[in-house]
């Protein structure tokens, strides 16, 4: 082990490893252990990727423990540290990614993650990381850049320099047109005894187009509207979305037959477009009003702002909407024709 090449924080890393492998008896120092040593000892840069990952020690140990539950063994050893696993020496012997002599924790980091089956990947996995995303980072920490190629880098990322995708949401530069809407007066959705739920207003933009809901209360509401599915981290999975009594249901159904839904939100700023669609919450808003009589609850309203790609071609949008916690639901017929017409005119202005 002392031919192992290593700057000052991996030294210190693998000693903390292998004291911790021998105080739990582990019959070896595993890529977990490594893993442990390098969250503990974290400094400077690799102290702020830990953070961003949430991975504080109080958290690695117990995945730690949770880990190494079969590996404990009773040897008569009381003395020394455990011998490093098949898969801890690759790493300690791996190259150093910017062609320095000695290894740096994110050159251990990075050898110890790029096997899905090791200890430190099931540990990783077990704490709700993406191995995928910390790999990458520790892939640049390992280059060692220097600032310029720091500076470059966040230049080639920086998104606010892209031009603007239509699925994100309305451009701030792109203007948009007021659809009318039968009777040019809000559509009812639906009402039940303690609520009502309607469309107040649509817009079209050049390539998409935004719809307003509210949903305003009779009486006080057991379980407040919840205007996408909450988002829950599995360990081992990564997040994955729940439906709930409590969650609104907005389907848009174009003539051709796909849906657009809000049942799984996507993440907003991908640079591919969506298939079949997307639908982005742009905001709510709630507004209480307490009325100067005891004898009467005070009602409550809520208003979100949406916005639908791609735009309907021909025909006509159903906007079916449900909120099951209040036994609401409807469905609004929108023209697409006047959506796609105001869409064109729009573009021709630019």
């Amino acid at each position: 082990m002392n031919g192992f090449l290593l700057d000052a924080g991996a030294r210190l890393a693998l000693d903390v490893a292998l004291g911790t492998a021998g105080a739990m008896g582990d019959e070896h120092c595993g890529t977990e252990h490594l893993l442990f040593g390098i969250i503990a000892t974290a400094r400077g840069e690799m102290a702020e990727m830990t953070e961003l990952f949430a991975l504080d020690p109080l958290r690695a140990e117990r995945a730690l423990k949770h880990l190494r539950d079969h590996h404990c063994v009773d040897d008569g050893r009381t003395d020394g540290d455990p011998p490093l696993s098949t898969r801890s020496e690759i790493a300690l012997c791996a190259t150093p990614m910017d062609g320095s002599e000695r290894l740096s924790n994110f050159d251990l980091l990075v050898t110890m993650i790029r096997d899905s089956r090791s200890g430190a990947s099931t540990v990783l996995r077990n704490l709700g990381v993406r191995l995928g995303e910390i790999r990458r980072l520790a892939e640049l920490g390992a280059a060692r850049l220097d600032r310029a190629e720091v500076e470059g880098l966040i230049a080639a990322l920086d998104r606010r320099s892209v031009a603007h995708e239509p699925w994100w949401g309305p451009s701030h530069a792109a203007p948009v047109a007021r659809v009318p809407l039968p009777a040019a007066r809000p559509q009812l959705f639906g009402r039940s005894e303690t609520a009502v739920a309607t469309l107040d207003g649509v817009v079209a933009g050049p390539e998409g187009f935004g719809l307003t809901i509210t949903i305003a209360s009779c009486d006080n509401w057991m379980l407040p509207p919840r205007w996408e599915p909450e988002e829950t981290l599995l360990p081992g999975q990564g997040a994955v979305h729940r439906s709930a009594p409590d969650v609104v249901t907005i389907d848009l159904r174009y003539d051709d037959g796909q849906i657009v839904s809000n049942r799984t939100p996507r993440p907003r700023f991908r640079s591919d477009p969506p298939t079949p669609g997307t639908l982005v919450r742009l905001g709510t808003r709630s507004i209480t009003d307490d009325r100067n009589d005891r004898r009467s609850a005070a009602r409550r309203s809520e208003t979100s702002e949406w916005w639908a790609w791609p735009l309907p071609e021909a025909g006509s949008v159903a906007v079916a909407f449900e909120w099951p916690a209040e036994a609401l639901g409807g469905v609004v017929e929108l023209d697409g024709d006047e959506i796609a017409s105001q869409a064109q005119a729009l573009r021709s202005r630019s």
